[in-house]
């Protein structure tokens, strides 16, 4: 899955070569690292706005793929993230495009719902 979401990354930012070098098997160490670099990033950002506020382990930071089905995180919204963060750091002029839209996308996502616990009057 993470190739997957960082060769879609790729591809948004208009970068075939590099979407087709993620997913070949003997693509270029920097680049891998790159991307699984930008992609640790993203979730652990995620995972940071969704455990915020809950009674977490806070040292949890990262999202398993499980939480992130419950959340409703695709792979379209981590990709979002991967090409935003991409853009930022090479600083092209799209980077603010990706931005928006990775933040949009992560504000439709489903968020849990509240529990109020029941009382019991005497």
């Amino acid at each position: 899955m993470i190739k997957d979401v960082c060769s879609a990354a790729a591809s948004m930012l208009g970068r075939p070569d590099e979407a087709e070098e993620l997913l070949s098997d003997n693509c270029g160490e920097d680049l891998a690292k790159e991307y699984l670099r930008l992609y640790k990033l993203v979730i652990s950002e995620i995972s940071e706005e969704y455990r915020r506020g809950e009674d977490v382990n806070a040292a949890a930071t990262s999202l398993n793929v499980r939480e992130a089905e419950f959340y409703g995180i695709s792979g379209r919204v981590l990709a979002y993230g991967i090409a935003a963060e991409r853009a930022l750091t090479e600083g092209l002029d799209v980077a603010e495009t990706w931005d928006t839209r990775y933040k949009s996308s992560l504000a439709m996502c489903a968020r849990r719902p509240v529990r109020i616990k029941a009382r019991r009057f005497l």
